[in-house]
């Protein structure tokens, strides 16, 4: 890998505004080490190899990150599992005009899109989740999973499958982390074989249970933890 020196480690902070305020201060410059791996680096036979393979918006914000992360794609050839995060920080980005183009480029190698609305929007120019989600099938996805915070998950495959799963109930208390569980989660799921509903279901209250908690990366709920949140669930 090529070394990185000059660049520090990044550092994130997050306020805390229960139930839905939690901005995040990013203090990524002159530049994030993880946005300097070269495509030339990469090992694209274990690329091809991973049974699933995530990749984030964030990854494209940048050079070389952005070269090293649609040739991962391009490698993938829709092989297995690849998922998008489609991960808006708008801060890493002059602007959703350079970011749509690249968006479109990875959804069309990728067979996943995850994101909220806004990340939606940024992506294929629809906020309102069932036609972002019809407008990432159209991009090239399989499944397109739409995530609308307190008002729950949509998901809808490209074989006519939707799952439309309402919110998990909880005392909200830390919003940071909650994506990142969701996404694990969801992993799983696909990894597993589950049906779309019982997968999206697993993913969302994954999702709370790191929610309902102050930590991030230390909250990662476990089977048992997600499993009891869900038999409460209505």
């Amino acid at each position: 890998m090529t070394p990185v020196p000059a660049y520090p480690t990044p550092l994130t902070f997050c306020e805390i505004h229960p139930p839905n305020h939690f901005p995040l201060y990013f203090y990524r410059r002159p530049k994030a080490p993880d946005l300097e791996i070269h495509a030339a680096e990469l090992d694209l036979d274990a690329v091809r190899a991973a049974r699933i393979f995530w990749m984030t918006g964030t990854g494209l914000s940048e050079e070389p990150s952005r070269s090293a992360t649609l040739a991962a794609l391009e490698a993938r050839a829709r092989g297995g599992i690849t998922v998008f995060d489609l991960d808006w920080r708008p801060m890493f980005w002059d602007g959703e005009a350079v970011a749509a183009p690249l968006y479109a480029k990875a959804l069309a190698h990728a067979t996943v899109a995850v994101g909220n609305t806004d990340e939606c929007a940024v992506a294929t120019g629809e906020r309102e989740p069932y036609a972002a989600a019809r407008a990432l099938l159209a991009a090239g996805v399989e499944l397109a999973v739409v995530k609308r915070g307190p008002r729950g998950v949509l998901a809808v495959h490209r074989d006519g499958t939707v799952a439309d799963v309402p919110p998990v109930a909880v005392d909200v208390v830390n919003g940071l982390g909650a994506g990142d569980a969701f996404g694990g989660a969801l992993c799983h799921g696909l990894l597993a074989g589950w049906d779309l509903e019982r997968t999206v279901r697993y993913a969302n209250a994954a999702g709370a249970v790191v929610a309902s908690r102050l930590a991030c990366s230390s909250a990662m709920p476990t089977d048992d933890e997600v499993t009891t949140l869900l038999a409460g669930a209505p």
